[in-house]
């Protein structure tokens, strides 16, 4: 009998709130696969946007009140917002296609969007080794690798968009939403990145 309560419920609301970001991305693929349909899709990203709000939030007012937490509270914390952080970035994505007229979708979009996907269910694998504080490190190198993929094709996209796209205004368009989805996997990179150091932290 412990004569102060430990918090367990960190690790299962971290993997919670990171699986739910990494059904979010794959639904922005999926969004990609079926153009037409994108509006329902973003609504859908929006719900589990919401979700991930309500989640970040529990997180915190359980910071709040925790005297002991399972690892240091701040690194708790740090999982949390850069986490959210990303479902942010997607829901913000998949607004921006309707908001700016995105048409006709460029084709190596989708093959950007797939590596965000990819990269954040390698990071949603490795919230799930926290708690044993192992295993996380071949996700975390996984991350990195698509990463390096993701910015070969953002430099690729940007060159063609530049000396093929003669309409400024298109160009304007699309080096907003490569920037934007860069930013995302680059986010993911950074929570992989974060957690790994958790782990050595706390080994």
């Amino acid at each position: 009998m412990r004569l102060i309560p430990r918090e367990e419920k960190y690790f299962e609301l971290l993997n919670d709130l990171v699986g739910r970001i990494s059904s979010g991305t794959a639904l922005f693929v999926e969004l990609l696969a079926d153009y037409e349909g994108r509006a329902g899709y973003a609504e859908k990203i929006k719900a589990i946007e919401k979700e991930c709000d309500r989640l970040v939030a529990d997180v915190v007012g359980k910071l709040n009140k925790s005297f002991i937490t399972p690892i240091d509270r701040e690194d708790i914390y740090a999982l949390t917002t850069q986490a959210d952080d990303i479902i942010d970035a997607v829901n913000g994505l998949a607004r921006r296609l309707d908001m700016v007229n995105a048409i006709p979708l460029r084709p190596d979009v989708p093959e950007i969007a797939g590596i965000l996907a990819e990269s954040m269910a390698e990071v949603a694998s490795a919230f799930g080794h926290l708690e044993a504080r192992r295993g996380v490190t071949e996700h975390g190198r996984r991350v990195r690798a698509l990463e390096k993929r993701a910015d070969t094709l953002y430099a690729e996209a940007i060159h063609r968009l530049f000396t093929q796209e003669p309409d400024a205004i298109e160009v304007i368009k699309w080096v907003s939403i490569y920037e934007q989805l860069e930013d995302a996997i680059d986010r993911s990179k950074h929570l992989a990145q974060t957690l790994e150091g958790i782990v050595v932290k706390h080994s």
